[in-house]
């Protein structure tokens, strides 16, 4: 058979089964060099990392999401859709690389949400709702649309974290520094300085006392008990690929899907990010995400140097009537196919993942909560490590206060004093005077990172635009059909209100 008759015969194929949404297919080239189709027959609802059953094993209510929206909600949520303003840069880092300033600011902002009832539920849990809604997941999930809807939200949720601290990002989860370790579920971000529990409802950290609206409960976590993490292995394999549909349902291999293999580690977390619906009450969410969209970022740098151009690389094959390329996003009046401009990615920029760097005497990597291991590659410190570590310091501390004691009762008597009173206040000032000037030599050595002369800063002006945001958007009908020859691909021009 020709090979344009059999392309034309799939794509006949595909346009009949695809009214039947229910209906997935995929094509399917057989050793003889035919081409046939592969149908996948499933659920509507996408129930994916884990099962639409909640702790008591009762089957979710869908219907409890789809509450109606306030104005407030919609004039809050629209405020959100935004770009970066013009010059504005947000660098995010893997989590244990923030300093510890950072992250508390990190963790102030996603708890000042979480106690703003100005709109319904509250910020955090509202803004978590638009992915547990039928509108996300159409576009979302299981198919091609994942990540550049997935980037949208993202940027969403980094807006209304900088309405609470204005310097805040969303700092990536790089789950291979965890991955590498013996005992990955002994992570240091599992402890009160990070994420908080990682087995059982979460009774310490920042998070301790959430709640998941929609009687889901205390927020819980169990780590490791299934699924698996992220390996360097598996992005080699990714990055080893060209298009999207190779990285993407339903086109992909198991071991090149990003969005299954994200899957994975939704389920290896446990609790609410077992759930699709409900995955994004777990703050760890979006530094999963972070990460993915990272992956994805460095996906398209690899396209454009094999000539593809990543904002056109939309596949034939997609699967899902929620991802043709012009089929409502489910973000104010977006399409699928705008999640692939380059347009999100303006003012904001990844720090590279750690890596592990020689010296002298040593090899380290760019945290104390991080370390290289016996192949030279960083690895997380396990909160066993941190409480060594805290013992060592404050040992530490006690010699060098006792050392500042010796040597001023030395030089007290030298000089023929010996008033205790006085040395007290000596040794109390110097030890004010270190405090206060120490942050200032690792802020200057920040910002000497972050300057932008180091980072080869391309970004050009654009301006800040704001779109109509509609939950209920779906006026796409047409399920299946070729992109016109005349469509407008997102540029900053069309987005100039």
């Amino acid at each position: 058979m020709p090979g344009s008759l059999r392309h034309s015969l799939v794509w006949a194929v595909t346009l009949c089964l695809s009214i039947a949404s229910a209906v997935y297919i995929r094509p399917v080239v057989f050793p003889n060099g035919t081409v046939g189709v592969e149908v996948i027959e499933t659920d509507d609802r996408i129930v994916t990392p884990g099962d639409a059953t909640n702790s008591e094993g009762q089957e979710i209510d869908m219907e409890a999401f789809e509450f109606p929206l306030t104005k407030q909600d919609v004039e809050w949520l629209s405020s959100l859709l935004r770009l970066p303003e013009t010059g504005e840069l947000r660098i995010r880092k893997e989590y244990r690389v923030l300093t510890d300033e950072e992250r508390r600011d990190f963790h102030q902002a996603l708890n000042i949400l979480k106690n703003d009832t100005s709109v319904s539920l509250n910020k955090y849990d509202l803004l978590a709702n638009i992915h547990s809604r039928s509108s996300a997941n159409k576009a979302a999930h299981a198919g091609p649309g994942f990540l550049g809807w997935h980037r949208v939200f993202l940027l969403m949720v980094e807006n209304a974290l900088r309405q609470a601290c204005p310097n805040v990002t969303i700092p990536y989860w790089d789950v291979t520094l965890d991955q590498r370790m013996d005992k990955p579920y002994q992570s240091v971000i599992w402890s009160g300085d990070f994420l908080g529990t990682g087995h059982g409802p979460v009774f310490d950290g920042p998070f301790k006392h959430w709640e998941t609206p929609f009687d889901f409960g205390h927020l819980e976590r169990l780590v490791s008990a299934q699924g698996r993490l992220l390996s360097d292995a598996d992005i080699k394999r990714i990055m080893s690929q060209k298009r999207l549909g190779e990285i993407s349902y339903f086109s992909a291999s198991s071991n090149t899907n990003l969005e299954a293999l994200h899957n994975r580690v939704h389920v290896w977390v446990g609790g609410q990010m077992r759930k699709i619906e409900i995955g994004a009450f777990d703050p760890i969410f979006y530094l999963l995400h972070s990460f993915v969209d990272k992956i994805w970022e460095d996906f398209r740098l690899h396209q454009r140097t094999e000539g593809v151009d990543p904002q056109k690389d939309f596949p034939e094959f997609y699967g899902r009537a929620g991802h043709a390329p012009l089929a409502p996003m489910g973000l104010g009046s977006l399409g699928v196919l705008d999640g692939l401009s380059d347009v999100w990615g303006h003012g904001v920029q990844y720090r590279p993942r750690p890596t592990c760097k020689a010296t002298t005497t040593n090899s380290i990597c760019d945290s104390p909560y991080l370390k290289c291991n016996s192949k030279y590659f960083c690895v997380s410190i396990s909160k066993t490590d941190t409480m060594v570590s805290i013992s060592t310091s404050i040992q530490e501390k006690v010699e060098s206060e006792n050392m500042s004691n010796r040597i001023t009762m030395n030089q007290e008597n030298l000089s023929g004093g010996n008033n205790s009173s006085t040395s007290g206040t000596r040794i109390f000032n110097n030890s004010r005077i270190i405090d206060e000037h120490e942050p200032e030599t690792v802020k200057d050595v920040n910002s000497g990172n972050t300057s932008q002369g180091t980072i080869n800063i391309t970004a050009r002006d654009y301006h800040r635009y704001i779109l109509q945001f509609n939950m209920y958007t779906d006026k796409f009908h047409s399920l299946s059909h070729p992109l016109p020859h005349n469509y407008q691909y997102p540029s900053l021009e069309i987005f100039d209100l």
